[in-house]
């Protein structure tokens, strides 16, 4: 059942707007100025606003423009109600991000057509988001499932790589295996904070006490075989007490890692890497 908002100072204009809608089956909410406008969204789902222009204090076109300036809002549609009727009017309306407009008196037929119109778009962009929810959900799923594989991989590679008795080439084979199976790796973890970016919408730091010698080092080490498989030189120069810094130990490996690949990457064979 869809909630109409219905934003106007004058019991009777409410009235009016109620007798039009009430056998519509709609659920029928009501304020008379901006905080209580603002108050009723801060509690409640609403899906579509029915809004007068010509309210005490904050005016219709202020609140519309702070509903459509707001990521939690903005895709909930406003009419504007308004016995204004200039063209400088309907300007500053559009300039508000109004989504329609209706003139009084309000005309019964035209009420229900416009609304019933804009609760039609308001439905499928509810139906759009949620399948676009499912796919995110599904598709975080499947990175997660896909990393216990992964790092299996890039295990038994890496034993592999200790063990002796594998030939020049068996050898330069497990360590191509590894370099990509860690490039695989490096794009779920991307996939995985872009995930964690979009859920908290900002980048969100988890600081921990960290050695930056020891970090450097464990990303170096996973570096060497890359380098040796483009018969790179990777030198590395690091004071005798690295500092302790409170930094996100993932995010800062992943800077790391991307440097140092991507210097190997453009470097040409027999470069050196310092």
């Amino acid at each position: 059942m869809s909630t109409i908002l219905i934003v106007d100072d004058e019991p009777m204009a409410r009235d009016i707007i109620e007798g039009f809608l009430a056998r519509e089956g709609y659920i029928l909410a009501f304020a008379e100025n901006g905080p209580e406008t603002f108050a009723y969204l801060d509690a409640n789902p609403v899906d579509i606003i029915l809004l007068d222009v010509m309210l005490p204090g904050m005016d219709g076109y202020t609140i519309c423009r702070r509903i459509k300036t707001d990521v939690r809002r903005q895709h909930i549609p406003v009419i504007l109600v308004t016995a204004l009727g200039s063209n400088e009017d309907l300007e500053q309306g559009f300039e508000a991000r109004a989504d329609d407009f209706l003139t009084k008196p309000v005309s019964d037929v035209e009420l229900k057509a416009r609304v019933r119109s804009l609760l039609r778009i308001k439905h499928q962009y509810d139906e759009l988001q949620r399948a676009l929810k499912l796919r995110e959900d599904l598709a975080h799923m499947i990175v997660h499932d896909m990393r216990s594989p992964i790092t299996a991989i890039i295990g038994y590679s890496n034993l592999l790589q200790t063990k002796g008795s594998l030939s020049a080439e068996d050898t330069e084979d497990v360590n191509k295996i590894y370099s990509h199976a860690r490039r695989l790796n490096s794009f779920l973890n991307d996939m995985l904070m872009v995930a964690k970016m979009e859920d908290a919408g900002e980048m969100i730091l988890y600081r921990t006490d960290q050695d930056v010698n020891q970090l450097i080092n464990e990303v170096i080490t996973e570096q060497q075989i890359i380098a040796r498989l483009k018969r790179c030189e990777l030198v590395v120069q690091l004071p005798a007490d690295g500092p302790r810094l409170a930094v996100d130990a993932n995010l800062f490996r992943r800077v790391l890692d991307n440097l140092i690949s991507n210097a190997i990457k453009f470097s040409s064979p027999q470069g050196k890497i310092v």
